[in-house]
């Protein structure tokens, strides 16, 4: 049986490591949701149709980087940011917009760990206020890649990056290809006309 807790450690010790874990990928999942930019990509659908599972995943990737590696920074969120943006939506950041919402998670990260839920209670509270509509977007400062440029009209035909993907496999040539045998000569008397190979 544990010790009693002192006052001010009650919200912390009452708090078990699964409700901190749960609390602080609730945390995660608001701080990419209230990010304008990512709202803008997910509203062009910038990353395919799954875009908004997209930030799920991406929530989610967050989490499990910080249950691998204890000692992630804010430095770290900010390239993992950047990164998925730019691989999985197609743009690259101008308005370092990364920087806050890396801080906004490790905020809450440690307001967690600590058993501290008020920050993660307010954002989920102005959520369900705002009944998940989408956070104003204002002016944001987004360029494409030119390579990803057409990502709407390729991804209403054909349903993803990664199937165009495949399609191109499919029709790659062979790696090998194999070369027509001649057809072999046949002379009157019908013996076979041997051929041997050209020297050159």
């Amino acid at each position: 049986m544990s010790a009693p807790s002192q006052p001010g450690q009650a919200q912390a010790s009452a708090a078990s490591p699964i409700q901190i874990q749960a609390k602080f990928d609730l945390g995660i999942w608001h701080a990419l949701f209230n990010w304008p930019v990512l709202t803008v990509a997910i509203q062009n659908q910038w990353g395919g149709p799954d875009s908004e599972d997209k930030r799920d995943w991406l929530a989610g990737a967050i989490s499990e980087i910080f249950q691998n590696q204890p000692e992630t920074d804010a430095l770290d969120v900010e390239v993992v940011l950047l990164q998925a943006l730019e691989d999985e939506f197609g743009v690259r950041l101008e308005d370092e917009t990364e920087v806050t919402v890396a801080r906004e998670i490790m905020n809450i990260r440690k307001e967690t760990a600590e058993g501290n839920f008020s920050t993660v209670d307010a954002l989920q509270a102005k959520w369900e206020a705002r009944k998940g509509k989408a956070v104003p977007t204002g002016n944001v400062q987004i360029t494409e890649r030119n390579q990803d440029a057409d990502w709407d009209s390729v991804d209403e035909e054909s349903g993803s990056d990664e199937e165009d993907g495949d399609i191109d496999m499919t029709d790659a040539p062979p790696l090998v290809p194999a070369k027509p045998r001649p057809a072999p000569e046949v002379d009157e008397e019908g013996f076979t006309k041997v051929v041997g190979k050209r020297r050159k």
